[in-house]
């Protein structure tokens, strides 16, 4: 599915709805629950998740009884959203989900993580080690990331949270979207597999 563009026309001085999204265990949730922890930066925002969206637009699935999980009709959101947020919001959303880029949004973070600690983060987690394997391969090709035409003209910044704290993501995330999202997209892209393998 390509990316939904948001029907408002980009503005500096307007309040914008900006994913967060990454690879599951990558670290953006922490990241939005860090931001709503701390909305008294001077940054007013709120923050919403994919699956909140889903259920309140009632594209949630049933939970799967193999995973746990609870499939979102991502195209489904996307239209209705799309309907919904004709406006810009009263304030800068943040939308966390490892779907939300595929959301009418008007900026996007991408949160990444190098696969070899994405492993033991899920590890601890308790995940089984099919689900492990299969997301830890998922950021190491990092498919989803690197058709940039997908992206078209919404401004994009891709941060490493391995060795990075919560609140130095987070900075990093506020001066952007406070600078206009500049620059539009990442000077260079995380390549996994050159930095574990040397390919």
């Amino acid at each position: 599915m390509s990316i939904t563009t948001n029907p408002c026309a980009m503005s500096q001085d307007s309040a914008h709805r900006i994913a967060i999204t990454g690879t599951p265990s990558s670290g953006k949730t922490t990241v939005a629950e860090f931001a709503l922890a701390n909305s008294n930066t001077g940054w007013l925002l709120s923050v919403i998740s994919d699956k909140e969206l889903a259920e309140k637009n009632g594209v949630l699935g049933e939970i799967d009884s193999n995973d746990g999980a609870q499939p979102i009709d991502v195209e489904k959101l996307a239209t209705t959203l799309s309907e919904q947020w004709k406006q810009y919001p009263d304030s800068d959303m943040l939308i966390d989900g490892h779907l939300s880029h595929l959301l009418p949004v008007d900026a996007i973070v991408i949160i990444r993580c190098n696969p070899e600690v994405l492993q033991i983060r899920m590890q601890e987690r308790g995940w089984s080690k099919s689900k492990i394997d299969e997301n830890a391969e998922w950021e190491l090709l990092g498919a989803a990331w690197n058709d940039e035409h997908e992206w078209g003209d919404t401004p994009v910044l891709e941060l490493d949270s391995t060795e990075t704290s919560v609140d130095s993501l987070f900075s990093h995330i506020e001066t952007w979207a406070r600078d206009g999202f500049k620059p539009k997209s990442p000077e260079q892209r995380i390549d996994w597999i050159t930095v574990l393998h040397g390919e």
